[in-house]
C-alpha cells in the first residue's frame, strides 16, 4: 500500500487517523514514522474491553 501524505519529513503520523503526532529527529533521513495516537489507542482500548 502506497499512500502520498501531504506531511513534512520526519513526521510521525497516527495510522489509524492519520493525525500529525509529534516530529521525529532522525539522522537516517526517514519521511514519515507511523504510531498510534493517544486518542485512537485509548478508543482501541475501549473495544478490546
Amino acid at each position: 500500500m502506497v499512500k502520498e501524505l501531504k506531511v513534512k519529513q520526519d513526521t510521525i503520523v497516527c495510522q489509524v487517523c492519520e493525525e500529525v503526532i509529534d516530529t521525529a529527529h532522525s539522522p537516517e533521513g526517514v519521511k514519515v514514522l507511523y504510531g498510534i495516537c493517544p486518542r485512537c489507542l485509548g478508543l482501541e482500548n475501549q473495544k478490546e474491553a
